[in-house]
């Protein structure tokens, strides 16, 4: 079995897995959910039913699920390997920043003057006209 190595103090953490409203991979979630439960019981883990799970799958702005939230974010839509699990929970437990989590939005930088205005390039003078044939 694999285990995580997860140095220093962990912190508190909830794996929830939310079921599909269409009973998708039902027997796989109870699967990873228990295998998670006996190497690691230190983490709490949670398997919502399906009639369960559609508010919270509207909260997070999915129709369909499976899904896992681990500490009421959401990591994983569907249901990944398990070592991807593991290792993206035991980042959370130790209070590292995922890589895959999304950056925060970058302040507002004020809007630089132009330095010059636009001018419309126009010609100095007309163009000539082609000379007229008889």
């Amino acid at each position: 079995m694999w285990r995580a190595l997860v140095r220093g103090r962990e912190r508190m953490v909830t794996v929830a897995f939310l079921a599909s409203v269409q009973g998708y991979q039902e027997e796989r979630i109870r699967e990873i959910a228990d295998r998670l439960r006996s190497d690691h019981p230190e983490w709490t883990v949670q398997v919502l039913p399906p009639d369960a799970t559609p508010p919270l799958l509207a909260k997070y702005k999915l129709k369909f699920g499976p899904a896992i939230l681990v500490n009421d974010r959401i990591e994983f839509v569907g249901i990944p390997r398990y070592r991807m699990l593991v290792e993206r929970v035991a980042m959370v437990a130790a209070g590292r920043i995922s890589p895959r989590t999304a950056a925060p939005p970058p302040s507002a930088a004020p809007a630089k003057p132009a330095s010059k205005p636009a001018v419309p390039a126009v010609p100095a003078s007309p163009p000539a006209a082609p000379p007229a044939s008889e």
